[in-house]
């Protein structure tokens, strides 16, 4: 803690948090609770309630871990769950900003950098805005700002208590969203390793890069022996649906792409076997069985959406192989799409509504501006070159100075972090259509400090005196 408040930074971002926040309350900006009920990714309130447990278990949409936070918290606070979540969730912005000032400090040498970047996070709209939705965004934010901490701290020292937290954020960033897949953490942990390999203890983050698999891989092995997936969440198909059949009209009614994904389970019933779900009966009705949740909301953990995303899959590539370029088109979409502003994502852009100049001066954001389909996508395409040309800057630089020194800038952090981004843009724009802004907002502060990276030469010139005690240096290829 004393780390982080270093030069009183710490306590200058606690003020500004403070002060804005209760800007944005005087907006009225605020959670919506409801989202516990209507959100797909959710269990029943009643199962959250009473059953949390077997709820959690009999899942096949989700990894488990939000659902249990979500059922924890009501459990606890009962009646006053709604200010629980909103003090949590503010909790999470705070920490994010104080843990992006902390590691900051350790890369750059120069004092008033990493309290303007971490200010830069801290009062932009989209964070006001994640900060404000009950999901789990800011949450998974914290789980890898706090690996990439533990990582920084393995290249003084490898010891166990910072091997653990460098994995079990990332275990747990696996058990809290589907697309990290334990593919993403496999080639995470070989990157550690070869990268340590030589140092003395190295086989503490070999046992423990093994234990963190063993420890992911065990909830789709569950997966595999009841739903017969191998995976976290099986809407797989359903989600490349959206994306391959994103502007397009299939009117034949023998095909499944001719419904929406996601629809009511009662609108496949011509592509459901007769009693597909009777083998489920009695595990877990409420969710399994049941065609709605809490009840007015679609229950989108009916059993027999696994049938119905398998076929999604089925005719999404069936389709991609017939007209690749269709579906090069959507992809490439959905990679502008990925770097619009965080405020354009669909379910909580009425937020951005109630502070738009802040937000079009902030974050660029044309489409307050815009009326109208045509309109609204040409502004967001618009609204995506100012990150997109950062990102380009970026991404560049690091690229020239590696081949030009003939070592990584920033060493294994620039490469883990790396990895990240480039794993979220290639899946989210392959596979996801219209929220890719929100899994780009995820990993914004690990950006941030990339962009630290970078902006380090540009001070050493201008501000030569700027720095902090010699022995605190870090090589950035080291």
């Amino acid at each position: 803690m004393k780390k982080l408040f270093s030069y009183n930074h710490g306590w200058v971002l606690v003020i500004f948090f403070i002060l804005s926040r209760g800007l944005v309350a005087l907006a009225h900006i605020a959670m919506d609770d409801t989202a516990l009920y209507r959100y797909w990714q959710y269990l029943d309130v009643f199962t959250l309630q009473h059953h949390l447990l077997r709820g959690v278990w009999y899942d096949h949409t989700q990894p488990p871990l939000f659902n249990l936070f979500l059922g924890v918290v009501l459990k606890t606070a009962g009646t006053n769950a709604p200010i629980a979540f909103q003090a949590l969730f503010k909790i999470f912005t705070l920490a994010n900003a104080l843990l992006l000032l902390a590691i900051l400090k350790k890369v750059t040498r120069h004092s008033y950098l990493p309290l303007l970047i971490s200010l830069l996070y801290l009062l932009s709209p989209a964070t006001i805005i994640f900060e404000n939705e009950l999901f789990y965004t800011s949450f998974i934010t914290l789980l890898l700002l706090i690996s990439v901490r533990n990582l920084l701290h393995l290249e003084d020292h490898i010891t166990w208590r910072h091997t653990a937290g460098l994995f079990i954020p990332l275990v747990l960033v696996c058990l809290t969203r589907s697309m990290y897949h334990i593919v993403w953490l496999l080639v995470l942990s070989a990157l550690i390793w070869i990268w340590h390999r030589k140092k003395s203890n190295a086989r503490i983050l070999l046992l423990g890069s093994l234990l963190s698999l063993l420890l992911t891989s065990s909830w789709y092995i569950k997966n595999y022996f009841i739903f017969h997936q191998f995976s976290t969440s099986t809407w797989m198909g359903m989600n490349m649906a959206r994306n391959v059949f994103h502007d397009a009209t299939v009117t034949d009614s023998s095909n499944i792409a001719s419904i929406e994904p996601f629809s009511r389970i009662s609108a496949y019933r011509h592509f459901l076997p007769p009693g597909y779900g009777r083998r489920y009966t009695g595990l877990n009705d409420r969710d399994l069985l049941h065609e709605w949740k809490n009840d007015s909301f679609i229950n989108e953990k009916h059993v027999g959406y696994i049938e119905i995303s398998r076929q999604y899959s089925a005719a999404s590539k069936k389709t991609i192989r017939s007209h690749p370029a269709a579906y090069m088109m959507n992809v490439l979409q959905s990679a502008i799409i990925y770097f619009a502003p965080a405020t354009r994502y669909p379910t909580t852009e009425y937020l951005s509504e109630r502070m738009a100049w802040y937000d079009v001066v902030y974050s660029f954001n044309l489409s307050h501006f815009a009326h109208g389909k045509q309109q609204r996508r040409i502004a967001l395409t618009l609204s995506a070159i100012p990150k997109f040309i950062l990102y380009l800057l970026v991404f560049s630089w690091l690229i020239r100075e590696t081949i030009r020194r003939k070592q990584v800038p920033g060493g294994l952090l620039t490469l883990f972090i790396t990895c990240i981004i480039a794993y979220i843009f290639a899946v989210s724009s392959l596979f996801e259509h219209y929220e890719n802004m929100r899994f780009r907002y995820e990993v914004e502060p690990l950006f941030l400090i990339l962009l630290a990276i970078c902006i380090i030469p540009i001070l050493d010139i201008f501000l030569p005196h700027d720095r902090i005690k010699v022995q605190d240096l870090r090589e950035y290829g080291k």
